[in-house]
């Protein structure tokens, strides 16, 4: 019989210190290989990061383990979609969305509609179990 997936969700909107929200993410997920861990936490950090950075209303972060591997997905209410840093090698900000390319599978944003709450997104990240 196939694993089912499980989901865990954090709230984001009292903006919970990111070093907190990794230990969370190592809290939900234990059984992970240490590899695949350090690349959760990473991509972890950047989503969380960005949201916080530039969108200044995050919302959720959810993590979906599935037998395939790990879906990441963090919920803002901005609608301006996520871009990848250009910076230079002095610079100390402006790669997070280049490591969350290079470390998962896939990566993207989704918009959501109008509500009264207003627009939004959800960034996401999948990441894959690898054999260590």
């Amino acid at each position: 019989m196939a694993e089912a997936a499980r989901t865990f969700e954090l709230g984001l909107a009292d903006r919970p210190p990111v070093n907190r929200v990794r230990g969370w993410v190592a809290q939900a997920l234990p059984d992970l290989h240490p590899d695949l861990l350090d690349d959760l936490c990473l991509v972890v950090t950047e989503l969380v990061s960005n949201a916080y950075d530039h969108t200044h209303r995050p919302v959720a972060l959810r993590m979906t383990h599935r037998p395939s591997g790990v879906l990441v997905e963090v919920d803002d209410k901005s609608s301006d979609p996520p871009t990848k840093g250009v910076s230079r090698i002095s610079d100390t900000r402006g790669r997070g969305l280049v490591i969350v390319a290079a470390l998962a599978l896939a990566w993207g944003s989704t918009g959501w509609p109008e509500t009264t709450h207003g627009p939004g997104k959800t960034v996401w990240a999948e990441l894959a179990h690898t054999v260590p």
